[in-house]
């Protein structure tokens, strides 16, 4: 094997070894990989919780995600809605908190162009409403349609 051979193998391997370490440290840091899937226009229903979870927390997750189920199958299933429990408490989602004020559990809205977020809506009404089922539901399924008719 010439030198050149060598150097060029040595290269390759350490720019291998960079894109492991890079990858490795976007991991740990919380930083998603950007997929093609995050790329694609969709609405993004949030359900933020803590790590205590009230009877009224509960509800709301489990109302919520019967309104985006049931008001939006298609919608779901094509990927154009796409729903999401997250624990805003967890150390690896506290940019949530920033990016979308939160102060308690809370419903939030996204619409993503692009891979881009171009607007959101906190919904604090759910709380008013987390112990009227069919008001709550009627209530997410409302402001998710506004969401999906404004381009």
């Amino acid at each position: 094997m010439n030198i050149k051979s060598t150097c060029t193998i040595a290269l390759l391997m350490f720019v291998a070894a960079s894109i492991v370490v890079l990858v490795a440290k976007s991991l740990r840091q919380g930083i998603p990989a950007v997929t093609a899937d995050d790329q694609r226009d969709r609405v993004i229903v949030y359900y933020f919780h803590g790590n205590v979870r009230c009877h009224a927390c509960r509800n709301i997750e489990v109302y919520a995600h019967e309104a985006v189920a049931t008001g939006f199958p298609t919608e779901v299933g094509d990927g154009r809605i796409e729903w999401k429990v997250v624990d805003f408490e967890k150390p690896e989602n506290q940019r949530f908190v920033k990016d979308f004020e939160l102060v308690a559990p809370s419903v939030v809205l996204v619409e993503m162009r692009g891979g881009v977020r171009k607007r959101w809506k906190n919904l604090p009404e759910v709380w008013e409403l987390f112990d009227e089922r069919p008001t709550f539901v009627a209530f997410i399924q409302k402001e998710v349609q506004a969401f999906l008719n404004v381009k």
